[in-house]
């Protein structure tokens, strides 16, 4: 019995749909890029519950005769390409002929098209692939295309849709690139019966910019404006300053011939010019147009043709990165991050001698000596240090145990002299950890690790229990958002709430900051709410209508507000953090398992100085 079947036209149109449309996002990408090859100066979009079950584009463009308007719902047919030469030199951003017939397969369309010149036009209605109906009527120059419930026939598929939110943003994210791929066209985004977007169409990036991050942008943005005679290669946009950087690639808008890609290549030249100017894990704003002869690139490597291939690699990284590099080296008001100058001024790793105290009955209270800034590399005098008592323990006796200090799984057991034993607190080294005498040994805790860990505990604790307190903000913060950045605040209220955020919708786009978490305050309050946000962003593929940070958001976010190596630390605060580990049932690791305290026995030094055979 033969195993091989030759597919029905149905499920072939099914599975080449599947490769080209995959989201409502994906319907608009398609006609849109459709109405950009048919000349239009105007586009209009709008959507009902995030495009799953309407989606309309109209243009102004070239329209279509009868013969093309009915040709253009078959696979294979388009107007960009005759044979396979074309390939290699094309200027449009559709080829493939393949977006109608997709688009046709899994929903119900209908279209309205009208050559430039002509006074009627033809209203085709397509269901699944097949025509219904087909018309002449009187419409306007240009094209309009609605397509209905999305999936209708294919429910497996519809099941893999995310929530309207996420769809919505998605759809929303996409129209932003376009409007700045393209700012010769005007763009009209209409959101359930709102105007979201609408650009002005003066062929000015800087006004598409605003149209998409606010006016308040333009203050904090260098124009770029480069070009290489020899090779044709030309590069022009904007990027933002050190105070735009973000915690993720989001901002980051490549256009390659007036097409908006996704290029490893183009993200490695910008960040490596970057490097000496942002701090590791931020990611610079920048909006690149990058144009070069259409022989040097190759957009047939994927349907959804978000993926390009570079001829000459090389050649591309360079300009891209030299061109970036200058404009920042040239930039006043773009400082350099000099990794050198975290280091304290003056530190000359001497070692300072600290004078011997006598000890008080105090009931664990604090015995302050010698009030020196400790923090301080030029002082010679001695610094003061803090003696914490237990009284619930008394000077222990070496043991045998305690000589063999951290070796053979003896951790837990230094873990226990730490917490219970009679610590000095005596200063630190390297700027980064705190040196603590106990009788008989010394520790050394990094105060990052211990900070970073106190931070994700009661962060998990209050989300937990939804008990993080709040400071209020005054005066409170104003932010204006892109459009699918406020859809994903209005979805991860609870989220932001959970954290100890205190915001408020202001209208439009913008938003207002009333309160901030009070355990993380000090830190930035747009970076921390940027940081939320874009995990939210991450997150908002989810399926769920709402979002919660996971475990490991919570470890990065721990992470990113804890005190680094490095940071000046007060007396209170070097006290703080060894008394939250004596009083607290807390784990010795840091998040991502390090430890934080390590030590050395007297036994094992007296045994280097070779004071002990």
């Amino acid at each position: 019995m033969a195993k091989i079947n030759i597919l029905d036209d149905f499920t072939v149109n099914q599975i080449a749909a599947g490769e080209v449309i995959e989201r409502p996002s994906s319907i608009v990408k398609e006609l849109v890029e459709n109405s950009i090859d048919a000349d239009s100066s105007a586009i209009t979009i709008e959507i009902k519950d995030g495009g799953t079950t309407y989606i309309r584009v109209t243009d102004n463009g070239e329209g279509m005769d009868t013969t093309d308007a009915r040709l253009c719902f078959q696979r294979h047919a388009t107007s960009k390409i005759k044979s396979n030469t074309d390939l290699y030199s094309i200027n449009s951003l559709g080829f493939r002929g393949e977006a109608l017939a997709s688009i046709a397969a899994v929903s119900q369309v209908e279209m309205f098209t009208s050559p430039r010149g002509e006074q009627g036009g033809i209203h085709i209605i397509n269901h699944g692939g097949d025509i219904i109906s087909e018309k002449e009527i009187g419409c306007p120059e240009g094209t309009t295309i609605v397509v209905r419930n999305l999936f209708y026939n294919a429910p497996a598929r519809l099941k893999f849709l995310k929530s309207t939110r996420a769809e919505t943003a998605s759809v929303s994210g996409l129209i932003s690139r376009l409007i700045l791929a393209h700012p010769a066209i005007s763009f009209r985004y209409i959101n359930q019966g709102k105007t979201v977007y609408h650009s002005p169409g003066n062929g000015s990036l800087l006004s598409a910019i605003i149209t998409v991050y606010g006016k308040n942008i333009k203050n904090s943005i260098i124009e770029i404006d480069r070009k290489n005679e020899e090779s044709k290669i030309s590069l022009y946009g904007y990027m933002g300053d050190t105070s735009l950087a973000r915690l993720s690639r989001n901002y980051q808008t490549f256009i390659v011939n007036g097409r908006y890609v996704k290029s490893p290549l183009l993200t490695k030249a910008v960040e490596d010019a970057h490097r000496s100017y942002l701090v590791a894990n931020r990611y610079p704003l920048i909006i690149l147009h990058l144009n070069l002869p259409p022989d040097q690139i190759d957009v047939n490597v994927h349907p959804a043709k978000t993926e390009i291939k570079f001829r000459d690699e090389e050649a591309v990284y360079n300009h891209v990165y030299n061109w970036i590099k200058d404009y920042l080296d040239n930039n006043p008001h773009i400082p350099v991050v000099d990794r050198e100058s975290l280091k304290l001024p003056g530190y000359d790793d001497k070692v300072y001698r600290y004078k011997q105290i006598q000890q008080k009955e105090a009931d664990g209270t604090i015995i302050k000596r010698e009030q020196i800034n400790i923090f301080d590399p030029q002082s010679q005098e001695p610094r003061h240090v803090y003696v914490i008592k237990d009284d619930s323990s008394e000077n222990p006796k070496q043991t045998e145990e305690d000589k063999t200090g951290i070796e053979d799984g003896d951790y837990e057991h230094n873990i226990d002299k730490f917490k219970a034993g009679f610590l000095k607190i005596l200063g630190r080294v390297f700027s980064t950890y705190i040196l603590i005498e106990e009788e008989d040994r010394l520790y050394l805790m990094d105060q990052h690790a211990a900070h970073e860990r106190l931070i994700y505990e009661e962060l998990k604790e209050g989300m937990e229990n939804r008990t993080i307190a709040s400071q209020q903000l005054l005066p409170s913060l104003i932010l204006e958002l892109t459009h699918d950045e406020s859809i994903i605040v209005e979805a991860a209220r609870d989220t932001f709430t959970s954290l100890g955020f205190e915001i408020e919708h202001f209208g439009g786009n913008t938003w207002a900051v009333r309160g901030v978490p009070n355990i993380l305050k000090g830190t930035s309050v747009r970076e921390l709410f940027n940081y939320v946000l874009d995990q939210c962003k991450a997150d908002s593929q989810s399926s769920h209508s709402s979002m919660v940070l996971k475990p490991e958001d919570i470890m990065r976010a721990a992470c990113r507000q804890a005190v680094k190596a490095r940071d000046s630390l007060s007396d209170k605060e070097l006290l703080y953090l060894l008394e939250s580990f004596r009083k607290k049932d807390i784990p010795l690791t840091c998040p991502h398992g390090r430890p934080i305290i390590i030590t050395i026995t007297k036994y094992e030094l007296e045994k280097m100085f070779k004071r002990i055979q």
